[in-house]
């Protein structure tokens, strides 16, 4: 949460990013857009690297001046091209996506805004020394954000192994878990769901942890478009940016 200082001005923490970036083998990966993306995006996750993965989301905190010139594709492209590079991951909590950002190294001086990833549970993330509440000092924190980790070894991480993410199983299907959440929540048409999701994930190359609820989350964003269709209509064909 933001600090304020002693007559109640809200200050919000600043980032510096080292120079070490420019010469990131990660970061040369991405072309210039997308590098720009992951840019903005170190400016908007919480103090866990955390933020909203939702590409609607994405386009309009950090594009807000150019939401006329920047397309929801165009953030799902970038997203996966920083997932690629190793600078950020990707995972979903109750059917929604979310991203942490890796490698910052930055101090933790709030609590997460957004739900953990599966590897992460809150005893782990800390709730002492690293909330805000303890903090005595009424100036701005300046938070050094060292991207580069290819230039020495980062210190270790208080956090279990992460869960390895795995390409889509050739024998993924609609499990009992997908039908008993799908009509707890309402949610109808299955099939068409899971051809628009395989569909996607096999255009994309996309890896989850689990892709249960991978499937999940894509059935509430509604992939399939078939909330604008009606029952034996095929929905319209879209263009698919890689």
């Amino acid at each position: 949460m933001p600090l304020k200082n002693s007559v109640g001005l809200r200050l919000m923490p600043s980032r510096l990013i080292r120079e070490g970036i420019l010469t990131s083998e990660r970061i040369e990966q991405l072309d210039p857009p997308a590098e720009v993306f992951y840019r903005r995006l170190l400016s908007k996750v919480d103090d866990h690297g955390l933020y909203d993965a939702r590409p609607s989301i994405l386009r309009a905190s950090l594009y807000p001046l150019r939401i006329d010139r920047v397309r929801e594709a165009d953030c799902t492209r970038w997203i996966a091209a920083c997932e690629k590079a190793g600078l950020i991951a990707l995972y979903h909590h109750d059917g929604k996506p979310y991203l942490q950002v890796l490698d910052t190294r930055w101090a933790a001086r709030s609590e997460p805004k957004f739900p953990l990833p599966p590897s992460l549970n809150s005893a782990q993330v800390g709730t002492g020394e690293n909330t805000c509440k303890q903090l005595k000092t009424p100036v701005p924190v300046v938070v050094v954000v060292d991207v580069d980790v290819d230039e020495g070894v980062a210190p270790p991480r208080k956090r279990g192994v992460r869960p390895r993410k795995t390409p889509l199983p050739d024998d993924f299907g609609i499990s009992d878990r997908v039908k008993t959440w799908a009509e707890s929540k309402g949610f109808t048409r299955l099939e068409q769901h899971l051809e628009a999701f395989v569909s996607k994930a096999k255009t994309h190359g996309y890896a989850y942890v689990d892709w249960d609820e991978a499937f999940m989350g894509a059935i509430r964003d509604d992939w399939a478009k078939l909330r604008t269709t009606k029952p034996g209509e095929q929905p319209a064909r879209t263009r698919v940016d890689l």
